[in-house]
């Protein structure tokens, strides 16, 4: 299924766009030579796109050999199946989580600020996508999904402190500003993401002391 409001980064064909390449470098094969590191990860971008559209179950390695301009061939040489092709997806975008996570400044009042989410999606949007929208619907990926969300919620949890319902309280955050840059990442425009940081930490700030007895 594919998610609501959720626009393909592939061309309307189901091809990435791929660098230029002389005849002679194609001649041979059909396909462009690119060293094996630069072709695993131009396969894995492909990959990422296509299962942001459909998840892991509507997407068949079909879709990402077209996608990423190979044969089935050269993906299964990266790639030894579709699963883990998708485990590879939901790694990169956690990692991209962490990432986020590890300046001065990731943790605020309230736990990750918004701008460090933000930051995690902005460094690989469709792959933030598949983490967040399709993986925790997915059985056998959503400990993926679920990971993410407890390390979230445990630095949240952390920042709030002693205050009444501190778990529901930091549930209730995460889920709040993961929904919120999903949204902006689709339909906002990424010149005025300070705009949208500002305004999401200002509705969280009120939220959170409606429901804290010390604020």
């Amino acid at each position: 299924v594919v998610a609501p409001g959720w626009r393909s980064s592939v061309t309307s064909d189901g091809d990435v766009l791929m660098p230029s390449v002389s005849r002679a470098a194609t001649a041979s094969t059909g396909w462009p030579r690119l060293p094996r590191p630069e072709r695993k990860a131009l396969i894995l971008a492909a990959a990422t796109s296509a299962f942001a559209i459909g998840g892991y179950t509507a997407t068949s390695m079909a879709d990402i050999s077209r996608a990423a301009g190979v044969s089935h061939l050269i993906v299964y040489t990266h790639f030894d199946s579709k699963e883990n092709l998708y485990d590879a997806v939901l790694r990169s975008a956690r990692e991209n989580l962490e990432r986020a996570l590890t300046p001065a400044g990731s943790i605020g009042r309230f736990g990750p600020t918004t701008a460090t989410v933000l930051s995690a999606a902005r460094a690989g949007e469709n792959g933030f996508r598949v983490l967040w929208w399709h993986a925790p619907r997915e059985p056998a990926f959503s400990y993926h999904a679920d990971a993410a969300r407890n390390r979230l919620e445990a630095a949240s949890r952390e920042a709030l402190g002693p205050i009444e319902h501190v778990a529901w309280a930091a549930r209730a955050t995460i889920s709040y500003v993961v929904q919120a840059v999903l949204v902006w990442v689709e339909d906002g425009d990424e010149k005025l993401d300070h705009r949208f940081v500002m305004g999401t930490e200002a509705a969280l700030k009120a939220g959170v002391r409606s429901w804290s007895k010390s604020g």
